[in-house]
């Protein structure tokens, strides 16, 4: 009798999960991809962002000078 409770329990269960399984709707499974915006900030950010470091003390007048130089020097096309 113990035997029958046992299996009609696990049967009660197994059917559970299996309908759990198919009643789902696509729409909770799906991912949502959003496009994102090209991480490379311009040149004006750059040196915006390079002047903000030197205004707050995160760097000296003289990296703030090399950056920059380094920066325009990157951002002009070679000339032909």
């Amino acid at each position: 009798m113990n035997f029958m409770r046992t299996g009609v329990a696990v049967l009660v269960i197994l059917v559970g999960l299996s309908l759990v399984g198919c009643c789902t709707s696509k729409k909770e499974t799906e991912k949502v991809i959003v496009p994102t915006q090209s991480t490379n900030p311009t040149l004006g950010k750059q040196l915006e962002d390079l002047e903000e470091a030197y205004k707050k003390g995160a760097i000296t007048k003289q990296e703030y000078e090399t950056a920059k130089k380094k920066l325009i020097e990157q951002g002009t096309p070679p000339s032909k």
